[in-house]
């Protein structure tokens, strides 16, 4: 017997409800990220021990509060936490991206193009421990988990997939500025002196940002639709944020000093296309087997 109308509206409104919980959660917990580093900063905390503070919140809160409001009966089929090793499958079509747009570049641009001009590895290590560590922490898991798998994973058995997908990457550019909201009000309830904060972080340009964070989202649905598993997602997205931060920091602080031409912001876009131009070929492909 097929389930009567007010079983299936139910059923929506209460995946619905745990997509936004999802979204609320991990908004909530970059909100009270934001106060209790600007506590930890009044009181004498600097470097890793002060970054530290924003990535342990966001994941004490953002995951117990995802897992808890879909439960444990949906966090495979709806989060997509199917086997955890796929994190390395999504890490590697990253850095595969990221590495053919360097080398093109390279190539392309002769003395002015990409290039590693030294090398420090005691300092290299150091620096990809604590960075994976506080960005799987800060950034991947928990905004993967509520995102890719709470919002998106929600709302695709109910909404058509591209959407469900124009809905999540709406909510994850939309983060930010509410993020922003969460702390100033937590700030005033709590009587913590929040920092005057902007929607995109290190005084980039808001357009850019945002653009940015789009063509970023975009391709993590694409990694979830392909590979089937939210794990996939984290692994794309440390690998993103691993290779920005070395192409665009300090090489005292990475240990590894490059030289790239101008524009070097350019090649972060270039390499989001290429792995969703490969990625879309890939499910164009299967839907053409399907048929």
């Amino acid at each position: 017997m097929p389930p009567s109308r007010s079983t299936s509206g139910d059923r929506l409104t209460g995946d619905l409800a745990r997509a936004a919980a999802s979204w609320l959660s991990f908004v909530l917990a970059l909100g009270l990220s934001g106060v209790a580093l600007a506590a930890a900063r009044s009181a004498g905390a600097s470097g890793d021990a002060l970054r530290a503070v924003p990535a342990a919140v966001v994941l004490a809160v953002t995951v117990p509060l995802v897992l808890a409001a879909h439960g444990r009966s949906r966090w495979q089929s709806v989060l997509g936490m199917r086997r955890p090793v796929l994190v390395l499958a999504g890490a590697a079509l990253g850095l595969g991206a990221a590495g053919l747009v360097l080398l093109a570049d390279h190539l392309a641009g002769g003395a002015r193009g990409f290039a590693v001009t030294g090398v420090d590895v005691p300092v290299l290590l150091l620096w990809l421990v604590v960075t994976l560590a506080l960005a799987a922490a800060l950034e991947a898991v928990p905004e993967e988990l509520a995102l890719r798998g709470g919002v998106f994973g929600g709302m695709r058995g109910h909404l058509p997939g591209w959407l469900a997908g124009l809905v999540t990457t709406a909510a994850f550019v939309l983060a930010p500025a509410a993020a922003i909201w969460a702390t100033a009000q937590l700030g005033e309830w709590l009587g913590v002196a929040v920092p005057a904060a902007t929607f995109a972080p290190g005084g980039q340009d808001p357009v850019s940002y945002a653009v940015l964070l789009a063509a970023f989202g975009v391709v993590l649905l694409l990694v979830r639709a392909v590979v089937g598993s939210v794990w996939a997602c984290v692994g794309y997205h440390l690998a993103f944020l691993v290779v920005n931060r070395l192409l665009l920091g300090d090489p005292a602080t990475t240990g590894l000093s490059l030289r790239t031409g101008e524009g070097a912001e350019l090649l972060v876009m270039a390499y989001l296309v290429l792995t969703a131009a490969v990625l879309g070929v890939v499910l164009l492909r299967r839907r053409g087997g399907r048929r």
